[in-house]
């Protein structure tokens, strides 16, 4: 019995890593893809959060538990902060990375619509890359331009964020996740329906 659990805990922290990179490296492609247009570069958490529904999904259903969705939501904070951006990403990703686990947990990690709600919250986990924008404007431009964007980026960014934007940025990942999550279903929904999740 003991070793049964033992194995059960094995094949569930190694299908936590594999989710976990997996997020990390949907996420990295979809920064690869926007960060060099303005346009795009705000659509960034938005286009995260759908497409990264399916595997947040995936991991609660092979890995239910609290410590796979709180590392995931920093990653991409200490990815951040390891390439050079403004280090107050992890006071957005840790918050947001608690209250959704809290909202999982609240369903026993195998109740999709309280895992939908968290993927909604977890989502955020982005804004502490975007949120200097509104709270440090010229710092954040003044290192954007040191960091190799172009001048016209930084305008273009610039003209596109009034204070509002953030509220509709929100707003939409929170949107986004939530058909991510409707998509997910639809074409998980056996494997899902076989965890008990649905």
């Amino acid at each position: 019995m003991k070793s049964q659990r033992k194995n059960q805990s094995s094949r569930s922290a190694i299908a936590a890593g594999v989710f976990i990179a997996l997020y990390l490296v949907t996420y990295v492609i979809i920064g690869v893809i926007c960060m060099p247009v303005a346009v795009l570069f705000l659509i960034m958490p938005e286009a995260v959060a759908f497409f990264a529904a399916p595997t947040y999904h995936m991991m609660l259903t092979k890995s239910p538990g609290g410590a796979p969705i709180f590392i995931a939501a920093i990653l991409p904070s200490i990815v951040l902060i390891a390439s050079g951006h403004i280090p107050i990403a992890p006071l957005v990703a840790v918050p947001s990375g608690i209250l959704a686990l809290l909202i999982a947990r609240h369903g026993g990690y195998r109740n999709f619509k309280w895992n939908t709600i968290s993927h909604m919250f977890f989502s955020w986990n982005l804004f502490g890359g975007f949120v200097p924008i509104w709270f440090m404007r010229d710092y954040f431009f003044q290192t954007t331009l040191e960091g190799g964007m172009s001048q016209v980026f930084c305008d273009t960014v610039r003209a596109l964020t009034p204070w509002w934007m953030l509220l509709v940025m929100m707003t939409a990942t929170v949107v986004c996740s939530l058909l991510g999550s409707m998509f997910t279903r639809k074409v998980l929904y056996k494997h899902l329906e076989k965890a008990g999740v649905v």
